[in-house]
């Protein structure tokens, strides 16, 4: 594989994540998972600005062209929907074999294949968990995906080919993520068009609060901030939390924290005080999905 071999929006997007083009391997789709989590972010604020547009058009499309262009004009990553059939589409490019799969009703990750192998590894950089690299579900039933604190394991299911995820924060597991999935069920992006319904319905998990998440290895810390509160989780799991009592505050740990300063976390504050939602008023302390 080649970089001359690739449409422009594909080598914008290994540019922007600072990966070089190779030929498919193991050792790549680490490469490439773990620099993704690094340089873009988790977040809703991409949600809420796309919020009037997709009541309009009822549906959602993949849109690797869109997103690569607001990864340059915006620093917008997104959530499952956007940054898994994005990277989907750039690993199709780039020679791996790809397809989703569909967890828990909502959520939607990735089954890769390397060129020349049967078995299909979990590859999820859509819900702020530390997927960093991929996951044999088969030959590695026992895997934990860990870092600070959280934990994610995937756990064969009852039948063949179903599995179930399972998310510890500090040892104590999340109940409200009680997703399963079946690998031998294929899915077209259209298929999850019920489920995206419901994720830009009023008052949901996404269109009622601010979020952002981002992986800083380098620092060995995560950032994740739900509101107005910045948690910054390390390495070796002290977490430190700040409330933030401004947009001002808000747009200084964007910019200086997150290193996003194109990010138009202003905008996404004013849709939701539009739609009735104070970030800045007490909210439950939560942690980024």
């Amino acid at each position: 594989m080649t970089q001359k071999q690739l449409p422009l929006w594909a080598k914008d997007y290994l540019q922007y994540i600072q990966v070089p083009a190779r030929e498919p391997s193991y050792s790549y789709l680490k490469e490439i998972s773990t620099a993704h989590l690094n340089q873009i972010p988790f977040e809703n604020i991409s949600t809420l600005l796309h919020y009037k547009a997709y009541h309009e058009e009822r549906k959602l499309v993949e849109d690797e062209k869109k997103f690569v262009k607001q990864l340059f004009q915006h620093h917008m990553g997104g959530t499952c929907y956007m940054l898994n059939s994005s990277l989907h589409q750039l690993l199709k490019q780039l020679g791996f074999h790809s397809r989703y799969t569909f967890l828990g009703g909502g959520h939607v990750a990735l089954l890769v294949r390397l060129p020349g192998e049967k078995e299909e590894l979990y590859v999820d950089i859509g819900n702020g968990a530390p997927f960093f690299e991929p996951i044999r579900l088969e030959t590695d039933p026992g895997n934990v995906s860990e870092y600070g604190g959280i934990e994610v394991r995937l756990r064969p299911g009852d039948e063949f080919g179903t599995y179930k995820y399972y998310r510890y924060v500090d040892g104590t597991l999340l109940t409200d993520m009680d997703w399963s999935f079946d690998t031998k069920k294929s899915y077209q992006f259209d298929d999850f068009q019920p489920a995206i319904q419901k994720y830009f319905q009023p008052n949901g998990a996404f269109t009622s609060v601010l979020r952002c998440q981002i992986w800083q290895l380098s620092q060995k810390r995560s950032l994740s901030l739900v509101n107005n509160v910045l948690s910054i989780r390390y390495r070796n799991r002290k977490v430190e939390k700040q409330t933030l009592k401004d947009r001002f505050e808000v747009r200084n740990v964007i910019e200086e924290e997150f290193k996003l300063p194109k990010l138009p976390v202003e905008k996404a504050i004013g849709i939701l005080e539009g739609m009735g939602v104070n970030i800045f008023q007490e909210q439950k302390e939560d942690e980024a999905d």
